[in-house]
């Protein structure tokens, strides 16, 4: 989300690593589109936008739900889509995830099921 017009069709790629609980954020190269695509952030734990220094709450798998907004960096990101692994993997570990996550993943992608 952004309120520049020219950022309106601009896509990111946010990977988490689970086993670190950090996440990365880059822009896929797009031809033609003007501007310099590549990394936004590097591998890193963030802080969820109002949570203190002292006491510091991060972003975790269950804050990615098809239709959030994260905020990083004073920079907002819609969660658009996700790639049918992140199913398989929340369905197999239910119990770690909120309900709500899964079937916001589980929607997208009920025509591959």
């Amino acid at each position: 989300e952004s309120p520049n017009p020219e950022d309106k069709n601009r896509k990111f790629i946010i990977s988490y690593s689970l086993a670190k609980d950090e996440m990365q954020i880059y822009e896929p190269h797009q031809r033609n589109a003007g501007i310099i695509e590549g990394k936004f952030l590097e591998y890193s734990q963030v802080r969820k936008p109002g949570s203190s220094v002292d006491n510091p709450e991060y972003y975790t798998p269950a804050d990615f739900a098809i239709g959030a907004t994260i905020e990083v960096f004073s920079r907002k990101f819609k969660i658009a889509d996700c790639d049918l692994y992140v199913l398989k993997y929340l369905e197999a570990n239910a119990s770690k995830f909120p309900e709500a996550t899964i079937a916001s993943i589980r929607a997208i992608h009920a025509d591959k099921l």
